[in-house]
């Protein structure tokens, strides 16, 4: 088997959720590696573009190369020429729509922007957010005044409690009359972002446009969002905290972050 190519969720993954913009320094000095050895990273994250940068310049991918994939597979850059590869947008008009549906399912709801965050609170699956991105917040009874640029992803915040509540409601009411899906990424947090959008096929769309290959792609990942993705690569990981639907699918069962489950399969990749 011949791996060419390596994906990486982040939360849950590389560090515990909302464990800031970067990797401690045993995972740093390994992921340099394997990129000196002639690996390509993908960092695919539902993180918005702010919080994967950071990670991204940590272990030199502005170097070696290596490419994002942030908002839940809808918008690609290039980290080493500094170029947006694709985004795929939501609409102002539908972005403030889904706001107050958000708000009347008790709710917090945020837009992503590449300048800042607007959101209508600071719940749970925000809060932890915010400690991952380089990016300010904008708190705002009014998303009006402050929606002024491309709208890469929505996202719905709240306990988990809450959110179970909300998430099948808000789900159907946007997918049977919007074009857009709804995709719970962890317990306190979903997006939302354009139909047929999602981590494999936004992963599909950047290895054509960059001419890499899912037969010698690895990948590692924790949450429901991941499992499609471990699924089209020819190797692949979840870590003991991975989801029901990650752990059907993946080649291996790594412990769990926070042991750095990660180290397993790199090591792994290092030896295929």
């Amino acid at each position: 088997m011949k791996i060419e190519t390596i994906i990486c969720d982040i939360d849950g993954t590389l560090m515990s959720p909302g464990g800031g913009p970067f990797v401690d320094d045993k995972i740093k000095k390994v992921m340099i590696d394997l990129q000196k050895s002639g690996k390509t990273i993908v960092l695919a994250s539902a993180r918005i573009f702010q919080g994967v940068l950071p990670l991204a310049l940590q272990i030199g991918m502005d170097i070696y190369g290596g490419y994002i994939l942030s908002s839940n597979g809808t918008y690609a850059y290039d980290v080493k020429q500094k170029k947006i590869l694709f985004c795929h947008e939501i609409k102002k008009e539908d972005a403030l729509c889904f706001w107050e549906m958000g708000l009347k399912e008790g709710v917090d709801f945020g837009i992503a922007q590449p300048n800042y965050m607007v959101e209508s609170g600071f719940s749970i699956g925000f809060y932890l957010d915010h400690f991952n991105c380089d990016v300010d917040v904008m708190i705002t009874s009014d998303p009006k005044k402050y929606v002024n640029d491309i709208i890469s992803k929505c996202s719905l915040s709240q306990e988990k409690e809450i959110l179970d509540k909300a998430y099948n409601s808000l789900k159907e009411k946007i997918e049977e009359n919007y074009p857009y899906n709804v995709i719970r990424s962890n317990d306190t947090f979903v997006d939302i972002v354009k139909k047929g959008c999602g981590k494999l096929e936004g992963l599909k769309e950047l290895f054509t446009y960059v001419h890499l290959d899912f037969k010698e792609a690895a990948a590692i990942g924790d949450g429901n969002s991941d499992a499609s993705m471990l699924q089209a690569c020819a190797f692949s990981a979840t870590l003991e905290n991975g989801s029901k639907a990650c752990k059907e699918v993946a080649d291996i069962i790594t412990p769990s972050y926070k042991e750095d489950g990660c180290l397993v399969f790199f090591e792994k990749i290092m030896h295929l």
